[in-house]
């Protein structure tokens, strides 16, 4: 595979006029709108969201996995709101609706994006609560699971070279972003950008798109905006990465060099956060999300 077929992207109007996607589903808003509202009923709310049956029972299940331990199984909607809080909801609504709304029919691809986005959300609350206890929790989910929302629009619209990358990384075992390098395509980080520009996206959740590579993490190791986000985000997917993926020895060292270097940790200090990311790989593959 030497070459693939050049890939054009006029940002004014990619997503609107050329590869098109609709608007987010008006009960975004709608729950974005009475979240904010001075006299928000919860009633209505839950009434609001239950008129979709399917994104109910994707709530439930978010809600009763292991990224939010709840010790009792909650099965009505009502009692996820009252424990978890009317802005939890909105952020579990949105991230849902912009993966629902993307309508991927490949269910195999789907899955695995839905398992290496699970997979960092956990690492990345983890890990946020080893190294960065002060990042605001709530938002992590939306960025985590979003972060590589980039992938499915290359899946959607340039399937075959989507599906290429995916060759090339798996012979090479090397990094998505560097094959998307490799054939001068423009980056699932980019797209993923456009997507939240597209559908005004909170700013963490384009911040997470944009800034989650092994690049990114060493330059924020040197300090700057967003600093402890963006390490958080960028861990979070390569210690999944590390942890899933077929990569050569080189590129594995690469991510745990890196890694120890953003964290300041020794190699038996790394080795033994390596484990409890294994761990949290065990619970993953146990759940039913996928």
């Amino acid at each position: 595979m030497d070459k693939l077929t050049p890939i054009s992207i006029d940002q004014s109007t990619f997503l609107r006029q050329h590869y098109a996607l609709p608007a987010l589903p008006a009960i975004v808003t709608r729950v974005q709108a009475a979240i904010h509202s001075n006299d928000v009923d919860t009633k209505e709310l839950v009434q609001l969201i239950s008129a979709d049956p399917s994104l109910v029972a994707q709530i439930l299940k978010i809600i009763n996995s292991a990224y939010y331990g709840i010790p009792r199984e909650i099965s009505d909607l009502r009692f996820a709101v009252a424990y978890l809080g009317l802005n939890e909801i909105h952020r579990l609504v949105l991230s849902l609706t912009v993966l629902n709304t993307l309508s991927i029919k490949e269910n195999d691809e789907l899955s695995k994006f839905w398992f290496h986005s699970y997979f960092t959300a956990l690492c990345t609350k983890h890990l946020a609560k080893k190294f960065e206890p002060l990042l605001p929790m709530e938002e992590l989910w939306p960025a985590a699971i979003l972060h590589d929302i980039g992938k499915l629009i290359y899946l959607k619209f340039f399937a075959n070279h989507y599906r290429a990358l995916n060759k090339y990384t798996v012979e090479q075992g090397c990094l998505f972003s560097e094959a998307e390098s490799r054939f001068d395509l423009p980056a699932s980080s980019f797209l993923g950008s456009l997507l939240c520009d597209h559908w005004r996206l909170p700013t963490i959740v384009r911040k997470a798109c944009e800034f989650h590579s092994l690049k990114n993490l060493r330059e924020v190791t040197a300090g700057g905006e967003n600093t402890g986000f963006i390490r958080i985000i960028c861990l979070g997917n390569l210690m999944a990465v590390l942890a899933t993926d077929i990569l050569n020895q080189d590129k594995k060292y690469e991510i745990a060099e890196a890694t120890k270097k953003s964290l300041n940790y020794t190699e038996e200090q790394f080795l033994s956060l390596m484990g409890e990311v294994y761990q949290i790989k065990i619970e993953v593959e146990s759940c039913k999300m996928f």
